[in-house]
């Protein structure tokens, strides 16, 4: 039988306004569509998410389209908080999707120390006839910034949104798992070069006194 493990993940979904960054968000949680959300304010939604062993305690903070402006001194307090992003527009809506190259750029400039995943997600495939962003830019921009790329429908399909998510929680979470691994072996570094350290500093002090017992002991004393 094989052991379930735990683990949390923090998700901050980002976009420009009506770009239905809720609505994505919440047909991901419960797979229903509800079209009208209040966007002058933000959203958290908290989740467990079973992916094969794993469950995963998930916080999707849903950020204000009005107050998530990247001028905004609140912007890098923000980002830090985040393990993962999803960043959406509109493919009905050219600004929208400029918008949200300006958002990869921030992150990218926040938290430029680590690797971060980000999911791009261009919505309202429903609309494809009033398509203002075509799927290659969407695909050159997410080759640009090393993010993941889908194009969806909130408003009528749940699978491909669910797909997309579970994808970004998955390399969230090996992203996680490969930080850990490593702060481990830097701690473990850490402590077998003081351990050498203190073995080869105790070593020279013990030989330093053998031989100045040594002189002290058998150099003749001279008398002037």
């Amino acid at each position: 039988m094989r052991t379930t493990m735990t683990s949390s993940l923090r998700v901050m979904v980002l976009g420009a306004e009506k770009t239905g960054k809720s609505a994505v968000t919440v047909r991901f949680l419960t797979k229903r569509f509800i079209g009208e959300y209040n966007s002058n304010i933000d959203l958290l939604y908290k989740s467990c998410i079973k992916q094969e062993d794993y469950l995963t305690d998930i916080e999707i903070l849903d950020t204000s389209s009005r107050k998530n402006n990247s001028s905004s001194p609140s912007t890098e307090t923000q980002l830090n908080w985040a393990d993962a992003y999803v960043i959406v527009y509109s493919i009905c809506d050219a600004c929208s999707f400029e918008r949200a190259k300006t958002l990869l750029e921030s992150i990218n400039k926040v938290r430029s120390n680590s690797y971060i995943p980000v999911l791009l997600l261009g919505n309202k495939t429903d609309l494809e006839h009033r398509r203002a962003v075509g799927v290659e830019d969407g695909h050159q921009v997410a080759i640009e910034y090393n993010c993941q790329y889908y194009e969806v429908s909130a408003a009528e399909n749940y699978v491909t949104i669910n797909i997309a998510f579970q994808a970004l929680l998955r390399e969230a979470k090996i992203n996680q798992q490969q930080k850990s691994m490593l702060k481990r072996r830097r701690t473990s570094l850490v402590n077998v070069s003081k351990k050498l350290g203190a073995m080869f500093s105790g070593k020279k002090d013990c030989d330093f006194d053998k031989r100045r017992t040594s002189v002290d002991t058998n150099s003749p004393l001279k008398l002037t």
